[in-house]
């Protein structure tokens, strides 16, 4: 597998880390990809209020991180 010259240095820089702060740094991009796709659902369907809006974010997310296809 190639990998340009930044993502080696990001691989080195990741290999550095503790496994703590490599899980943090999980949990804030995790956080991070809810936050855009809520952003793009609020976007494309502005009349959904905070409910609808979770109901809509869960769906996706189920269709996505499901196993089952």
């Amino acid at each position: 597998m190639y990998l340009s010259l930044s993502e080696q240095r990001q691989l080195d820089l990741l290999k550095k880390k503790t496994p703590v702060d490599r899980f943090l740094l999980m949990a804030q991009l995790i956080e991070e990809q809810i936050e855009a796709m809520k952003a793009g659902l609020r976007y494309r369907s502005p009349e959904l209020n905070d409910r609808e809006l979770e109901k809509c974010l869960k769906s996706r997310m189920i269709k996505i991180y499901s196993l089952k296809h």
